[in-house]
This record gives structure tokens, C-alpha cells and sequence, in this order.
């Protein structure tokens, strides 16, 4: 397989795996929970032994609903989900130690697409509360895997989303914004 870019990343509805091998990684998806989606792919992606790409379209996935989980208002308000789905995906394997590179560097580039998005819908609630539970999540990550804490809390996207004071949560307010008219998600 080519490299992933950043911000390119497997979707659930694009992704079919066999019964067995999720057995044999133990997937167990929290009840109750929006997001398991990002789990369902992540979690086995290290125990995938081969690839089949099929270019056919096996779900189509209705977007722009004002109720969808994955509107931006609805993702502020279920922030404790997100969070949480985002700790669950980090303690799932030390990344860092995955000896293919190309799979360590995907599975690296996954969480921080998680941590970033986590960290820019605390941001945009614009809620204190908010504010507290991003830089809990970022100080977990750093007490579980300090390597990997260093990597994504100073690569560019850890840092633009870490920028000190009320100045500092504007610039990663107008990247997003930006990003969003670019790939066109939310």
C-alpha cells in the first residue's frame, strides 16, 4: 500500500473484516457509545494480515442531517464521547513499538486526527468545562505513552491546537474552517 496523507484515514463504512480475525483481537465496542466506528477500524488494523481493495460501494452514508452524530454541534455536545473513544484507542497498543512502518505511521496519524478533533470541538464549545477535559485528555496521553505524547503534542497539528490564551484558540478555529470548505466534511 502507498502512504496515507494526513487527514486520510479508513472509514468504517469502507471497511469489511472477517469474523474471525475480530474475534482473535478481542473487538469489543463500548455499549451505549457514539464514535466505535474509529474503534472498529483501528483496533484490528495491526492483527490484518492481507488487503483486498474492491472498488464498489457496499454502504452509503447520508450526510447533512441537523441530528447526525457527526454534526458539528451534536460532536460539542457528545465531546464526553469522543474523549472517551479517543482514551480507549490509545490504550489499545503502544504504537510506537509496531515494527511495520508504514502501519505505525498510519496508526500514529489516526490518533492524532483523534486528538485533534477532540481538541478542536473543546475549543470551538468555547466552554472552560471543555477546555479542562482537552488538556486532561492531552495529559493522559502524556502519563500513557510519553513518546508518543511528544510526537503529537509538538508535530504541527499538536501544536496549533495548543496554542496559549484566547488568541491561540483562534488560529486553530480558522485552519478548521478552512479544512472543512477544502475536504468538505461536517
Amino acid at each position: 500500500m502507498k502512504v496515507f496523507i494526513l487527514g486520510q484515514y479508513i472509514l468504517m463504512h469502507s471497511v469489511i473484516y472477517r469474523t474471525e480475525l475480530l474475534k482473535q483481537c478481542g473487538l469489543e465496542l463500548p455499549k451505549h457509545t457514539f464514535y466505535v466506528d474509529n474503534i472498529f477500524v483501528y483496533q484490528p488494523l495491526p492483527h490484518v494480515k492481507t488487503l483486498y481493495y474492491l472498488n464498489v460501494n457496499f454502504y452509503r452514508y447520508f450526510i447533512g442531517r441537523d441530528d447526525q452524530s457527526v454534526n458539528e454541534q451534536v460532536m460539542i455536545g457528545r465531546i464526553d464521547q469522543q474523549i472517551r473513544v479517543t482514551k480507549l484507542m490509545l490504550s489499545y497498543y503502544d504504537v510506537m513499538k509496531i515494527k511495520q512502518r508504514k502501519l505505525r505511521r498510519y496508526m500514529v496519524r489516526y490518533l492524532e486526527i483523534m486528538m485533534v478533533i477532540s481538541s478542536i470541538l473543546a475549543i470551538k464549545s468555547g466552554t472552560e468545562e471543555n477546555m479542562e477535559k482537552k488538556e486532561e485528555l492531552w495529559q493522559s496521553l502524556r502519563k500513557l505513552n510519553l513518546k508518543l505524547y511528544l510526537r503529537l503534542r509538538y508535530g504541527f497539528l499538536g501544536q496549533g491546537v495548543n496554542l496559549p490564551g484566547k488568541s491561540g484558540m483562534k488560529f486553530p478555529i480558522a485552519i478548521y474552517k478552512m479544512t472543512q470548505k477544502f475536504f468538505g466534511f461536517n
